[in-house]
């Protein structure tokens, strides 16, 4: 059974489909094979990445089990991995993309995490993190699935660029996600979880949120997402 504390969520976003698919967008024309994948959990938004060169990882022994079986067949390779832990000789300089989606605020030294995702990246390779944001909206909620912290943009830009990386996007992401996570958290304190028919809903009008932020990007949102390059 997975250690992670987080897998009930995982399960519930499996089928919110439209959002899955409006994160993947933002990394997919950008990514350059071949791909590690950081944290890849259940693979709801690996699944995005399965035609490119893309190694999967996670940190759970069982979650990467589960991703064995679910793209083996597709020929996706998969492998136990701590990127707070030093990396492996082979590791170093292999990859062209890191891949990493809401999986830094779970390490408690983000910073020494950051530095081996550069040391995995080949010469100019680049990092594509999406990270939640806005320290005013930690919750108990947050706190349930295991994140250290949220990140100011500030702070998340001191962070890559010390780990030595040169960002060159750096924004806002999902700002009605931002409101219904404060909304969810004044109205049900003590509801640790996320709810399967309040997500379906939120998914039905990603659509229309994706085209609105295309046009006007938010100056807050639930996330920040980072497009860097190793120096």
């Amino acid at each position: 059974m997975s250690k992670y504390k987080g897998t009930t969520t995982l399960e519930v976003l499996k089928d919110a489909h439209h959002y899955n698919n409006w994160i993947a967008s933002n990394f997919i024309r950008k990514i350059e094979e071949p791909i590690i994948e950081i944290g890849s959990g259940t693979g709801n938004l690996s699944t995005f990445f399965i035609h490119q060169g893309i190694h999967l990882t996670d940190v759970d022994y069982d979650l990467v089990q589960k991703l064995k079986k679910r793209f083996g067949k597709k020929g996706i390779s998969a492998s136990q991995l701590n990127i707070s832990h030093s990396i492996s000789s082979k590791q170093k300089g292999k990859y062209r993309s890191v891949l990493s989606i809401n999986v830094l605020e779970h390490i408690e030294n983000d910073e020494r995490a950051l530095v081996h995702m550069n040391q995995l990246l080949k010469k100019n390779g680049k990092l594509l993190l999406l990270v939640p944001s806005q320290k005013f909206a930690y919750t108990k909620l947050d706190k349930l699935l295991g994140h250290f912290r949220r990140y100011s943009k500030s702070e998340l830009r001191q962070k890559v660029e010390k780990a030595g990386f040169e960002i060159e996007e750096l924004y806002a992401f999902n700002i009605v996600g931002l409101l219904s996570w404060l909304v969810r958290a004044a109205v049900d304190p003590n509801n640790h979880q996320l709810n399967p028919k309040h997500v379906a809903v939120f998914d039905s009008i990603v659509p229309i949120l994706r085209v609105l932020e295309s046009i006007i990007k938010p100056p807050v949102g639930v996330s920040f997402i980072v497009i860097a390059r190793k120096k």
